[in-house]
């Protein structure tokens, strides 16, 4: 099935509407928020993810279409939240004191849009692997879980190796290491989201200054996701916390990427129904996402054989 019906080709918008057994063009001056397929992006700020682009092309199928539509919408929302995130922090004289509640608020927010991706990642990557029909010949498929949690974690809350999750789901080994890669990320944002929503543990400590929000340098689990410049930190080991949250959603997106990516290079998943053209991602808040990605991208190292393995997978 065809996701979109929205075309930008050759610097020209094109939007077609089915009527009965037709569909019919209708004149677009632009979009302001969606998805489309292009040559090229309309805009420099329109997102670009391989992942979308090949659930998109190859595999938007019964099963997939509800959680990849999922995912555009908790795009949409994180890019809002981050807007939001910008508008606040800019009056941060007028609001002063309520300015790290609003802060604390978003953070909440961000953190369950990125594990929602997850789970909605982990029911396409489910609908896919049935699909294709891997077997070894005397049983049928293994069915893999609904959650991305299930997959990776134990009933132990243990998160499993590569081998275990291989071993276990009967997947092929590439999509083993690109699961366990992710894991211990997964983990860290699960617990950090459920801990606010489940458990009423105390929020983050977020404090207001005339750069904006600001938190401790050690502060889990944002340590763990980011690093930050010498010329960043301010007395008492402040940094800005635009950059940790820059990081949990780049490394949710990562996720996707190498997942998606890792199954595309292991199985058949038919030829692309758009050729020549690219699905982009268009956020009405998208400009401050974009901008967010693009620190993100250049603050993060690989630093482990399996993210080797991933970058070579990607070449």
């Amino acid at each position: 099935m065809v996701c979109t019906s929205t075309f930008y080709t050759e610097g020209q918008w094109h939007l077609w509407l089915p009527n009965g057994d037709r569909l019919f063009p209708i004149k677009l001056i632009d979009l302001s928020e969606g998805v489309y397929f292009g040559t090229s992006a309309a805009a420099p700020h329109d997102l670009r993810l391989n992942a979308l682009n090949v659930i998109a092309q190859q595999a938007c199928i019964a099963g997939t279409e509800r959680p990849f539509m999922g995912i555009w919408d908790d795009l949409y929302n994180i890019a809002a939240s981050v807007a939001k995130l910008d508008l606040v922090t800019s009056h941060h004289g007028e609001i002063r004191s309520q300015l790290s509640r609003m802060v604390v608020t978003e953070v909440e927010y961000l953190a369950i849009q990125c594990r929602s991706i997850f789970d909605y990642l982990q029911k396409i990557l489910k609908t896919l692997w049935s699909a294709v029909g891997f077997n070894d010949g005397l049983s049928p498929p293994q069915t893999l879980p609904d959650s991305f949690r299930d997959m990776v974690m134990g009933n132990d809350g243990k998160l499993r190796t590569a081998p275990e999750i291989e071993d276990r789901y009967k997947i092929l080994s590439p999509l083993a290491i690109a699961y366990a890669k992710h894991a211990r990320f997964f983990a860290d944002l699960r617990a950090m989201r459920d801990a606010i929503v489940h458990k009423g543990a105390k929020t983050p400590t977020i404090f207001a200054t005339e750069k904006g929000a600001y938190i401790e340098s050690t502060l889990w689990p944002f340590c763990t996701m980011t690093t930050w410049r010498a010329d960043e930190f301010s007395p008492n080991n402040l940094v800005p916390l635009k950059p940790a949250l820059g990081a949990m959603v780049y490394r949710t997106l990562l996720a996707a990427e190498e997942l998606i990516t890792t199954l595309s290079f292991l199985v058949n998943l038919g030829p692309p129904i758009c050729p020549n053209h690219v699905l982009f991602l268009r956020a009405s808040s998208g400009l401050m996402l974009a901008d967010l990605m693009v620190d993100a991208d250049q603050r993060y190292v690989p630093t482990t054989d399996e993210e080797l393995f991933s970058a070579m997978l990607a070449r």
